[in-house]
């Protein structure tokens, strides 16, 4: 009828931060279950466009049946519309959690999407972060001098494998990363 409006399905279950939280880290099986699930919802975004430039535990929902729902596209971009509109330099999304090249000042893309998802594999094993700081100040430091933690270090009874995708996702340099998510 003209009006516009947001459509919300309601989920009844807890982020996956709340999970880790509760619960400990996961095992790289229950890891690997939610990001294949993930990996498919970026997929669809990417698809049309769209980068999401928020992916963390706390915008990720376990529902009571299992079924795994990426929320929150308050900070997404449509990389067509950010072509003409110089807003996309914001930062914008969750400091832990952003690719190191954003803070030097790069366009965002399906590449900065893929190093989230590689932090939020990695938290959801550890609980932890790759890269921490209490500051912006300080992570983008940590970033500059390559101090990030190893998920072997931090894990090392997980899966070879396992640990191999997290840290290619995890790469600083964008092009050594997957190049989509349907190959992550």
């Amino acid at each position: 009828d003209g009006c516009t409006g947001v459509w919300m399905e309601f989920l009844r279950g807890r982020t996956l931060s709340d999970i880790v939280g509760q619960s400990g880290p996961m095992s790289a099986r229950e890891a690997a279950l939610a990001g294949v699930d993930l990996c498919g919802a970026l997929a669809a975004i990417h698809r049309v466009g769209l980068i999401h430039r928020d992916i963390k535990a706390q915008n990720v929902v376990r529902e009571e049946g299992g079924r795994i729902v990426l929320m929150d596209f308050s900070a997404g971009l449509d990389l067509q519309r950010s072509a003409t509109d110089p807003s996309w330099n914001r930062i914008s999304g969750t400091p832990l959690y952003i690719a190191p090249e954003i803070y030097e000042g790069e366009r965002p893309g399906v590449p900065s999407d893929i190093y989230s998802m590689g932090v939020l594999l990695y938290y959801l094993v550890t609980g932890r972060y790759p890269i921490e700081g209490r500051s912006i100040g300080e992570i983008i430091a940590a970033h500059r001098r390559g101090g990030q933690r190893r998920l072997r270090d931090a894990r090392p009874d997980l899966p070879d494998a396992f640990i191999r995708v997290v840290e290619r996702a995890l790469d600083p340099q964008p092009a050594s990363r997957y190049e989509s998510s349907g190959e992550l």
